[in-house]
């Protein structure tokens, strides 16, 4: 009776495993965007993480603005990062039924 709980107990640690690699690998293809400053400074990010691209409004484009590009790029930046790991937490929370799982390293 152990055998069959303990094979039972195996199959589901699997298939938590494989629900969670299918969704680190479908977090690679989903994308977050935060603007700041109405929309002059955007940034994208994908679900692990990753910036994919930052786009400004050429207006902002001046040596005289320079202070205050990169002050909005990393506000823009943040934002986009923080998303992103928001749909991370919620694409594992979807993969592991909500099972909590401790940070364990690399899996983000």
């Amino acid at each position: 009776m152990l055998d069959g709980q303990l094979g039972k107990l195996l199959q589901q640690a699997q298939k938590l495993q494989a629900d969670m690699a299918r969704a680190q690998e479908e977090l690679k293809n989903m994308r977050v965007e935060a603007a700041v400053d109405a929309g002059s400074v955007r940034v994208v990010a994908d679900g692990r993480q990753q910036i994919i691209d930052i786009i400004l409004d050429p207006g902002i484009i001046h040596p005289a603005n320079a202070r205050v590009i990169q002050q909005l790029l990393m506000e823009a930046v943040n934002k986009a990062l923080e998303k992103s790991k928001n749909l991370a937490n919620q694409e594992m929370n979807r993969a592991t039924g909500g099972l909590n799982i401790p940070n364990i390293p690399g899996l983000f």
